[in-house]
């Protein structure tokens, strides 16, 4: 009996140690979706954009000796389709291709603008529903379509794609993940931001006119609930992130009189961190926002002598003056003009004075945004001026 035992216990073991995992694909067998693309036509159709990869064209290039016209090649196979559904249109799309659709590498979802400003909720469901879809991924509205993002030719890439994931991981422009996106979306006294992206010169001046060669993003999409409401400029959508404390990494040039030759002073931020207080006084909702930050000293075109402490004390007072008009001059744009809450005070007033909000402020929330009245207080401090604090002069 004990050996009848032993041998069922043997059989059960290795039964479950040679199964495979059951959704197992093999590589041969898939087609892998690098970017989504999706934009509204004008027959209300919705089309869906996939960027899918080709394996056998990685490797090759210019650096195996294919010149620019390999530089300029793609690793890349758009396919496009439109349709009533993203399930719909990926039904459509599948029977044009030999290999399953695989969306789980899908590295960034390009909105067209035409589909942000008609609103995005139609077609989240998809992406929060399917096993396959990767919350991770970035977002971003493009300026034209989606589709036209994807068909760019990237010079640094294999995959337009990875040109931008790659630049949304700098920290240098905003970047947004679809999980975010959804979160912010679904959550109370907050609106979504996206990066919007567009096609752009990689020179300036007269021999690049009419070459655009690049992809870029260039600012930010403002939303009020799943409708895209407003674009900002880079750095206008700055003071946003001066606000929601995403500044990470930036220069601040400030223009000093010097005492001979006037000219710039640039600071490249090193650390930064922004505190929010929120108080209900009378009745008004008040915001301080307290910003901490070192900065370095990278260049100067006057001759201030940095070495001098009455010097260094001015080029920081003219920083933090200027930090504190980016984000004013924002705040006019989005609480007078724009009127969507995009920093997220709702939120903060929700987390610090929950009965209230539900009682007083939240069926008001969009007629009393534009009264919030922020404060903003600066401590900053020069911690580099770079190699040196001497002015380079001529030998007189």
């Amino acid at each position: 009996m004990r050996s009848i035992t032993a041998v069922l216990l043997v059989t059960l073991m290795l039964s479950m140690l040679l199964t495979s995992c059951w959704s197992e694909q093999e590589l041969d067998e898939i087609a892998i979706v690098t970017a989504t693309g999706l934009d509204r036509m004008d027959n209300g159709k919705l089309r869906l954009s996939l960027l899918i990869a080709i394996p056998r064209l990685f490797g090759t290039g210019s650096a195996q000796g294919g010149g620019e016209s390999r530089l300029e090649s793609s690793a890349g196979w758009v396919v496009s389709e439109e349709g009533d559904s993203i399930m719909d249109i990926t039904r459509i799309l599948q029977k044009k291709l030999p290999r399953e659709i695989f969306y789980s590498q899908s590295r960034v979802i390009i909105i067209g603008k035409k589909l942000a400003t008609e609103g995005v909720q139609p077609v989240l469901d998809f992406f929060e529903r399917y096993r396959q879809s990767q919350l991770i991924s970035y977002v971003a509205v493009s300026k034209t379509t989606a589709l036209d993002i994807l068909n760019f030719q990237p010079k640094f890439e294999k995959l337009g794609s990875e040109v931008l994931k790659q630049e949304m991981r700098q920290n240098l422009t905003p970047s947004v993940q679809f999980i975010d996106f959804l979160n912010t979306l679904m959550s109370e006294g907050i609106e979504p931001i996206v990066p919007t992206i567009e096609f752009m010169p990689s020179q300036y001046g007269e021999g690049s006119k009419g070459k655009i060669d690049n992809i870029a993003i260039t600012g930010l999409a403002l939303f009020h609930k799943d409708k895209m409401v407003a674009e900002m400029d880079e750095q206008n959508g700055r003071g946003i992130l001066w606000v929601i404390n995403k500044i990470h990494k930036g220069v601040i040039t400030i223009q000093v009189e010097g005492e001979e030759r006037p000219g710039n002073v640039s600071t490249e931020l090193e650390r930064v961190t922004v505190d929010r207080e929120t108080e209900i006084r009378n009745g008004k909702v008040h915001i301080t926002l307290k910003i901490n930050l070192t900065e370095n000293v990278y260049e100067n075109t006057s001759d201030i002598d940095m070495d001098k402490v009455q010097n260094v004390n001015l080029v920081q007072k003219k920083v933090e003056d200027a930090i504190k008009k980016r984000i004013y001059d924002n705040c006019k744009l989005v609480q007078g003009k724009y009127n969507t809450d995009v920093y997220g005070f709702g939120q903060s007033v929700y987390r610090r004075y929950p009965k209230q909000w539900h009682k007083e402020y939240k069926e008001r929330w969009d007629e009393l945004f534009p009264q919030i009245q922020l404060d903003v207080k600066i401590k900053g401090r020069i911690i580099r001026s770079g190699l040196t604090n001497n002015v380079i002069k001529p030998e007189e």
